[in-house]
């Protein structure tokens, strides 16, 4: 990454100090930022520590001889990150907290106390640099950096980032400093932060005509298959109100009719299962598919279904055949529910009586 760095070094220039009449004359130049590029480049050790390394350089002025002469410095060292974004499973927004060591050479002195003019026009100065440490002044040193930081990413490979910290000199009576540095950062190689599609295997479901394979009373065969495939036929008739669970009326003549058929067939189990299309998110349609099918039931068993006899189950849009640029009154053929005759018993006591999210 590349970006720029500011850090804070007060200081002060006494100029053209002199007596006039009853007063003194003086200009005084109080500077407290040092601004430079900065660079970066870091590597991942593991998806939550990043081991960095940072160099600065920064500019500034220092009143030398009568005029302005600019001055550097320049810092550079390693650093261990601490990454908090696997926690949140944050992608794109990636915190962190940083330990560092550098190195740091400067040529600009930081004076505390001086002194200006001759004797006996002599006038004496202290600069105190409030919550820190002052006296001492070094143009070698070794910081210690304790930061914070945050990367925002805008795709897989560009991102900004933002960091401060706090630089403490181990050293009597020389002044810690602060710095804050912003970047344009890039990654090479890495995984992708965009999100893997998620796969799931379903059994597939085919509609049509159960057979039934353990009668609880004796009927013709040809009686039973015609009921079988009424009842299919009936449930294809059943619709709700676009994006919701709600039966429309005109479906409450065709929920008479099953209501009757499953009365006079009590001893057989119904699994109802409701199905969506394919607009709308994953999640969201199964949860739609769910509650349809539980409101078919419900209507069902108002209508003297015994309860025993029903479950609901909901697939959502997993096997939706309609593209979603398919206009409403084909992709209506996808949202639907659809019966299956139970005979396997223990699969029966096996599934749940609905699949209602709690």
């Amino acid at each position: 990454g590349i970006g720029g760095s500011i850090f804070q070094f007060s200081r002060v220039d006494f100029t053209n100090f002199e007596k006039a009449d009853d007063r003194y004359n003086l200009d005084l130049r109080l500077r407290h930022n040092v601004i430079g590029p900065n660079l970066y480049i870091a590597r991942e050790l593991t998806p939550y520590f990043y081991l960095d390394l940072q160099g600065s350089l920064g500019f500034t002025k220092q009143y030398v001889g009568g005029k302005d002469k600019v001055k550097t410095l320049y810092m550079i060292g390693p650093g261990l990150q601490w990454r908090l974004g696997e926690y949140f499973d944050s992608r794109y927004i990636d915190p962190f907290f940083r330990l560092g060591v550098s190195y740091m050479r400067k040529n600009f002195d930081l004076k505390y106390t001086g002194t200006e003019g001759d004797l006996p026009e002599e006038m004496a100065w202290v600069l105190k640099n409030l919550h820190n440490k002052h006296g001492e002044d070094r143009n070698e040193l070794i910081p210690v950096s304790l930061g914070f930081g945050v990367n925002g990413w805008i795709n897989d490979r560009f991102g900004i980032g933002v960091q401060g910290d706090y630089l403490w000199m181990p050293y009597k009576d020389v002044a810690n400093s602060l710095q804050g540095t912003i970047r344009l950062i890039w990654r090479i190689g890495g995984k992708s932060k965009k999100r893997p599609p998620v796969v799931e295997y379903i059994e597939k479901v085919v509609q049509a005509p159960p057979v039934t394979v353990e009668k609880m009373v004796e009927v013709p065969a040809e009686v039973a298959e015609q009921t079988s495939a009424e009842i299919c036929e009936l449930f294809n008739n059943i619709y709700f109100e676009f994006d919701k669970s709600d039966i429309r009326l005109v479906s409450y003549e065709t929920l008479d009719r099953i209501a009757d058929i499953l009365k006079a067939n009590a001893s057989k189990k119904y699994l109802v299962t409701g199905y969506c299309d394919a607009w709308g998110s994953f999640e969201y349609n199964v949860g739609l598919s769910q509650r349809r099918a539980a409101s078919v039931i419900k209507a069902l068993e108002e209508r003297g279904v015994p309860s025993g006899i029903l479950k609901s189950r909901g697939v959502g849009k997993k096997i939706s055949y309609i593209p979603t640029g398919a206009p409403n009154n084909v992709r209506e053929g996808d949202r639907k529910v659809t019966v299956e005759i139970i005979s396997n018993r223990d699969y029966w006591n096996y599934i749940p009586k609905n699949d209602l999210r709690k």
